[in-house]
This record gives C-alpha cells, sequence and structure tokens, in this order.
C-alpha cells in the first residue's frame, strides 16, 4: 500500500531525532517513572505528534482511495450494499482531505508556540499572527487553504445536511434500492456493477490527481516550517 513520501521529509526526522533521545533515557522496565522531558524535548515531543496528525491524515487519504474499490459483501457491516460502501468511502475522503489544512494550522500553532486552544486555531488567528504574517509559512498555509477552500463544500455537506450526493452516484443507489425490493432486478447486476466499477475508477483516479497536488503543498508547508522549528530548537540547548 502507497503511503505519503512526506514521511521522509526533514522535518518529520528532525522531531524524531529529540524523541529518540528522551526515549532513550526511559527505563523500559520501570513504564511508570518516566524521567521529566527537558524543555527542548517537550518542544520537540509536542512537535512530532502535531506533524504525525499531518503526516497519518495523508496516509489516510491514500487508504481511503485504494479502498474504495475494495466492496466484499462477506466482509462489510450487515445490510451494506456497495452503493453504501462507495459513498461511505466518499465522504470519508473528502472529510479527511480537508482535515489536512486544519492539521496544518495546529502544526503552526505548535511550531511558534501561539499557545491557542486547538477550536481557536483559524486563518485569522494563525495566518494573520504577528509571528506569521509575512513569512513563507503564512504562504504555503495560504496557497493550501486555497487549493483545498473548494473541497469544504463537500465536507460541509456531509457534516451539516446529510449524505454524499452527485448524478451518476445517485443513479446506481437507486438500482441498488430496488434490488433489494424487487427480486426481478437481479438480471441487471452485472449492468450495475460494471457501471459501478466505472463510476469508482474514474473517481479514484481524480482523488489520486487531488491527492498529488495536496502533498505537494504539504511538502511545500513542511519546507517553509523546518527552520523555524530547528531555530526554536536550537534556542533550548
Amino acid at each position: 500500500m502507497k503511503i505519503t513520501q512526506l514521511k521522509d521529509h526533514a522535518l518529520l526526522k528532525s522531531a524524531v531525532a529529540v524523541c529518540r533521545e528522551y526515549i532513550t533515557k526511559c527505563n523500559p522496565d520501570d513504564p511508570a517513572n518516566d524521567p521529566l522531558s527537558t524543555r527542548e524535548e517537550s518542544y520537540g515531543i509536542e512537535a512530532f505528534l502535531s506533524i504525525s496528525n499531518v503526516v497519518a491524515c495523508i496516509d489516510q487519504l491514500h487508504f481511503s482511495i485504494e479502498m474504495l474499490s475494495g466492496y466484499r459483501s462477506n466482509s462489510s457491516p450487515d445490510k451494506m450494499n456497495r452503493y453504501d460502501y462507495v459513498v461511505y468511502g466518499i465522504e470519508n475522503y473528502y472529510l479527511r482531505f480537508t482535515s489536512v489544512f486544519d492539521r496544518c494550522l495546529r502544526l503552526a500553532n505548535v511550531i511558534y508556540q501561539l499557545g491557542l486552544p486547538e477550536r481557536q486555531c483559524n486563518n485569522d488567528s494563525i495566518i494573520k499572527n504577528a509571528h506569521v504574517k509575512g513569512t513563507p509559512v503564512a504562504k504555503s498555509l495560504t496557497e493550501l487553504d486555497k487549493f483545498t477552500g473548494p473541497f469544504r463544500y463537500h465536507r460541509n455537506t456531509v457534516a451539516h445536511q446529510g449524505t454524499y450526493s452527485e448524478k451518476d452516484l445517485d443513479q446506481l443507489g437507486s438500482y441498488y434500492l430496488l434490488a433489494e425490493k424487487d427480486d426481478d432486478f437481479e438480471r441487471y447486476r452485472y449492468l450495475f456493477k460494471k457501471k459501478t466499477d466505472d463510476f469508482v475508477a474514474e473517481k479514484k483516479q481524480d482523488f489520486k490527481g487531488q491527492l498529488v497536488a495536496l502533498e505537494s503543498l504539504v511538502e511545500n508547508y513542511f519546507d517553509s516550517v523546518l527552520s523555524v522549528f530547528e531555530t526554536r530548537l536550537k534556542a533550548y540547548v
């Protein structure tokens, strides 16, 4: 299974190095008495967790794309047909896709040590913050926001209004509903299987292209954050 190349980024490696130093001081036979972390270690560990949240979300996007074509009736929840499965997968994709930007905002909050509660990490509080405004970090976040913005319509529809909907998918849903109510529709099963296969293949291709672009923007963001993180890390040494 493909995973994001961001796991090889210098930002994550730098944070991992700090975490490793702390872990080597811990006694594996006495987990209840871990040593106190230094200010450098505390900062590095907090940054590592926030970076990992971004990377994990992108990994999960890769998984959600591949799983769109993974429906198996014998291993899916009871009464979940293929239409239900595809809708669930698409909704999951859009929810995670737009979540990446939110996680990047929270990462900036940690890197710059702004001290904002997570729920207050938004464009105004992060990008327009006096410490961030006008920096490469602000620029990369603005580009990421601009790219992910149009996808928030789908996220908001799912989160606040109901099921994800588009014409071709709704037509497939109608067939699956009718097939459950009328045995005569069984003879059309292979026709709609082919239509569903084609829909899923096209959707996966679209999603993969979107994810490539998203990863590139996040990589640019990580590049911009790296120097800030390392400068602040050295201040504790």
